[in-house]
């Protein structure tokens, strides 16, 4: 039982994104997510990497401070 306690010690805490890392990622996912589908003309591999690029600022401003 207290290794498991010990664990989750370890993990890093999260909150919430600051509120320039959300108006970021949500355009890059509006842009990315409107390319997929066929409604903005974005090329091929764009609109994929801007729903990856903004999924991945929403995981590290969770995870860093000052992002």
């Amino acid at each position: 039982m207290t290794r498991r306690s010990s664990r989750r010690r370890r993990l890093p805490p999260t909150r919430a994104p600051r509120r320039g890392t959300l108006i970021v990622a949500g355009i890059l996912y509006i842009i990315g997510l409107f390319g997929v589908l066929g409604f903005f003309d974005v090329p091929d591999p764009y609109d994929v990497a801007a729903l990856a690029f903004a999924g991945g600022l929403l995981i590290l401003g969770a995870l860093l401070r000052d992002l």
